[in-house]
């Protein structure tokens, strides 16, 4: 499925995410963070990527925030979108760990 508010590539073992609002300083509505859950669910199951670099488009603002009243208590809070982060964080661990480990045989 193609974003429309995300530019989302993958390049020699790095994932690119890049918030692409930027008439808007690419701030966060329920699209994009929904397209930013999918991008982050597929580099932590690819296991080609190492790296995750997120940026922003435009030359004002990485991400300034959520837009509209009513979506902004649900959007600030993450940790919906990337499906348990913790769990994310734990799993490129565990695979940096292991690629360092099989490194030094």
């Amino acid at each position: 499925m193609a974003n429309e508010n995300l530019v989302y590539e993958k390049k020699d073992g790095i994932a690119y995410i890049t918030f692409n609002r930027p008439k808007v300083l690419n701030a966060l509505n329920r699209k994009t963070v929904e397209e930013l859950q999918r991008a982050l669910l597929d580099a932590r199951d690819d296991q080609a990527v190492r790296v995750l670099i997120l940026t922003g488009a435009g030359e004002k603002a990485f991400v300034a925030g959520a837009w509209g009243s009513r979506q902004s208590a649900r959007l600030m809070d993450l940790r919906w979108a990337a499906g348990a982060s913790w769990r994310f964080r734990a799993r490129f661990e565990s695979r940096a760990r292991r690629r360092s480990w099989d490194s030094r045989k």
